[in-house]
């Protein structure tokens, strides 16, 4: 069965959902999205510190998409592309984002999802320090504190899961429970 990413976002989609975008991720999208989301934390008056636990892990999110997802051409131009859905879920959130990306990169993705999630908070604080400290960057810009810093905020091991689309890509589903 061949990948569907309009079902996918269908089937995640729910009652529950807060929150959810499926598209471009351009700098401008990434600015809408924190706003809306924003918007509905005070609408139904989340609490300071949980807003802010939220916005930090969103802008880790909304980021990866921006400059981690692969680049699609769409109305002349190259564009990440990628979903977010926020949900209220169990007394607590959930906070799903999905892009594509290519093989090559999947496995050294995950590989750093999976040795983060095994460290303590110790050892998290220590990767941290030495990760801010070492001033080595990604070819995408990235240096890796995103997915520390999501795991350090939410007090949660990520969760992910991929799939295999067209090609050489994979459609890549990360999870925060907050």
């Amino acid at each position: 069965m061949s990948f569907n990413l309009n079902q996918w976002f269908a089937d995640n989609v729910s009652e529950d959902t807060l929150f959810y975008y499926k598209g471009s991720v351009g700098s401008k999208k990434v600015t809408d999205i924190l706003d809306k989301i924003e918007a509905i934390m005070d609408e139904k008056n989340f609490p300071l510190k949980e807003r802010k636990k939220i916005l930090n892990i969103l802008i880790e999110l909304v980021q990866n998409l921006y400059h981690h997802g692969e680049k699609f051409e769409v109305d002349n131009a190259f564009k990440s592309y990628g979903c977010i859905i926020f949900n209220d879920e169990d007394g607590g959130l959930k906070i799903v984002s999905a892009n594509f990306i290519k093989i090559e990169r999947l496995k050294v993705f995950t590989d750093y999802i999976d040795h983060t999630n095994s460290l303590g908070p110790n050892e998290l604080k220590a990767l941290y320090r030495k990760v801010l400290a070492n001033n080595h960057y990604s070819e995408k810009g990235g240096g890796g504190l995103g997915i520390i810093n999501m795991i350090r905020k939410s007090g949660n091991k990520l969760k992910y899961c991929s799939q295999r689309t067209e090609g050489e890509n994979f459609f890549l589903v990360l999870t925060v429970k907050i």
